[in-house]
C-alpha cells in the first residue's frame, strides 16, 4: 500500500523500535491481498492485473478443529503473510485455550520453518462480532484477553520467530458484552490495532471514520497505546464505488494515521468485494495504489 511516497523505510525503522524486533526492509505500510485460493500466484496475478505493487498475502488457519489450527502450513512465497489465527475451533470456545496451547506452538514452528518468521498474526480477528466461536456471544472480555495473551506468549516462545500481533475488531460493530477497551489484550501483547472495513454506501464517510471500531476510532485508540493502526481486511460491498476506494487510499496513506499495513479482500462471497467485477473501482484502485 502506499508505495515509496509514504517513506516505507522510515516507517519500518520506527516500527522496529516500537516492537523491539528487527524487521525486513519495506515491512511496514505494505499492501496485501486476499484471494479465495490463498495462492501467492493468484495474488501476484491480481496485483499485476491492477498494476500495483504487493507486499503481503492474507490467509487464515482452519476453524475445523484444534489440530487443524496447529497443522496450518504457510504458502511458499516471498510475500509477507498476514494470517488470521483461529482462537478456537467453531465448535469450541477460548475458555478451552489453556489446554490447547500446544497447537499454537506447533503453528508458530510451522511458520518459522516455512519461511514466515515475520508473519503478522491476527489472533481471534473480528472479536467484536458474533461471526466466530471467539466472538462476544461465546466469551467474556476477560476470557478473550486471557486466551489472546496466552497464545501470543506461546508463539513468542518459539526460537527464530519475529511475529507481530494484530488485535483486530470489525468496523461499525459495537461489542455487546463490555466496552471496546475491555477486550484489549494489553500493550505488551499487541503490535497493531486493526479494524476490518467494508464499504457501506448507506453511511457517510464521516460515520465510517468515527463509529466504534471505525477507522478514525481505531487510529485514535492505537495512538493512545503507542501502536500502529492497520486495516487488515477491507473491500467493496457488492457495488461499484470508486469513491470508497479513493477514500480508503487517502486514509491509509495519510501519514498522520500511522497505518502500518492493509490488505484488500478481493472475493465474491457473502460480501462481493471482487475488485475485478467493478470497473470504476478497479480503475481507481490501479490509479491510487500504483
Amino acid at each position: 500500500m502506499r508505495r515509496g511516497a509514504i517513506g516505507v523505510g522510515l516507517v519500518a525503522l520506527a516500527l522496529s523500535v516500537v516492537t523491539g524486533c528487527s524487521l525486513p526492509v519495506n515491512s511496514a505500510n505494505a499492501l496485501g491481498f486476499f484471494v479465495s485460493s490463498q495462492s501467492p500466484n493468484d495474488v501476484d496475478a491480481l496485483a499485476n492485473h491492477l498494476g500495483v505493487p504487493v507486499e503481503g498475502i492474507s490467509g487464515y488457519t482452519s476453524q475445523s478443529s484444534w489440530a487443524a489450527i496447529g497443522t496450518y502450513q504457510p504458502p511458499a512465497t516471498g510475500l509477507r503473510l498476514y494470517l488470521g489465527v483461529s482462537m478456537s475451533p467453531s465448535n469450541s470456545s477460548p475458555a478451552q485455550t489453556p489446554a490447547n496451547l500446544g497447537v499454537y506452538q506447533q503453528l508458530a514452528q510451522n511458520l518459522v520453518n516455512g519461511g514466515q518468521p515475520y508473519a503478522i498474526l491476527r489472533i481471534g480477528w473480528e472479536w467484536s462480532t458474533t461471526y466466530f466461536s471467539w466472538g462476544v456471544q461465546n466469551t467474556t472480555p476477560a476470557q478473550y484477553v486471557t486466551a489472546f495473551d496466552d497464545i501470543v506468549t506461546t508463539m513468542r516462545s518459539v526460537p527464530g520467530q519475529h511475529f507481530l500481533f494484530d488485535w483486530c475488531a470489525a468496523a461499525d460493530i459495537t461489542p455487546t458484552n463490555g466496552s471496546y477497551a475491555a477486550s484489549y489484550p494489553g500493550d505488551q501483547f499487541v503490535d497493531y490495532i486493526g479494524t476490518d472495513q467494508y464499504d457501506n454506501p448507506g453511511s457517510s464517510w464521516s460515520a465510517t471514520l468515527d463509529t466504534v471500531g471505525g477507522l478514525s476510532y481505531t487510529v485514535n485508540f492505537a495512538k493512545a497505546h503507542g501502536k500502529f493502526a492497520s486495516v487488515p481486511e477491507w473491500g467493496l460491498n457488492g457495488s461499484d464505488d470508486a469513491a470508497f476506494i479513493n477514500d480508503m487510499y487517502g486514509f491509509i496513506t495519510n501519514t498522520s494515521n500511522d497505518v502500518g499495513y492493509s490488505s484488500y479482500f478481493s472475493y465474491d462471497g457473502v460480501v462481493n468485494s471482487d475488485i475485478t467485477q467493478f470497473p470504476n473501482s478497479e480503475a481507481a484502485f490501479g490509479h491510487d495504489f500504483v
